[in-house]
């Protein structure tokens, strides 16, 4: 088999995988935003408790400096994704996710439901609607590439 052929054989194999491809990446970015998600408050309290000059090591004044960063960005993509929700008249994809993750209140699946007027099928797919456009805001240009919303 010359070169060409194999080029060619390889070429039409990913060409036939692509789609696995761009699901497997987006499955992983996903699952990323929604381990975040589920993690914020803890995140945000632990780095609003640790003072950067209580840190004596390096290395976890770097993490602490890090995670400090992160928090800012999510903080600053999560109002923007509050604006878009308002401006777009789709609140119900902020109030699922906001109520989810971010309140300080934690409520069960079910209680959130109750509250936005929809039963609990119908609360994961706002939820994970909001999960993906989350991600397009935290991770931008690569993020889209893969990111398949679930449209109304």
């Amino acid at each position: 088999m010359e070169i060409k052929d194999i080029i060619q054989a390889v070429a039409a194999e990913m060409l036939n995988r692509r789609e696995a491809i761009i699901q497997e990446e987006f499955d992983l970015r996903f699952h990323d935003v929604k381990l975040l998600m589920k993690n914020y408050r803890m995140l945000k309290k632990h780095y609003a408790e640790v003072a950067p000059e209580t840190l004596e090591v390096g290395v976890i004044c770097s993490m602490h400096h890090k995670t400090g960063l992160m928090m800012s960005h999510v903080d600053k993509m999560l109002a923007a994704y509050k604006s878009i929700c308002d401006a777009s008249g789709d609140r119900a994809y902020w109030d699922a996710l906001h109520l989810r993750y971010i309140a300080d209140k934690r409520l069960s699946i079910g209680d959130i439901a109750e509250r936005l007027h929809m039963n609990r099928r119908t609360y994961f797919r706002y939820l994970n609607r909001a999960l993906a456009d989350l991600a397009v805001l935290l991770f931008g240009i690569e993020a889209i590439g893969t990111w398949r919303p679930n449209r109304k």
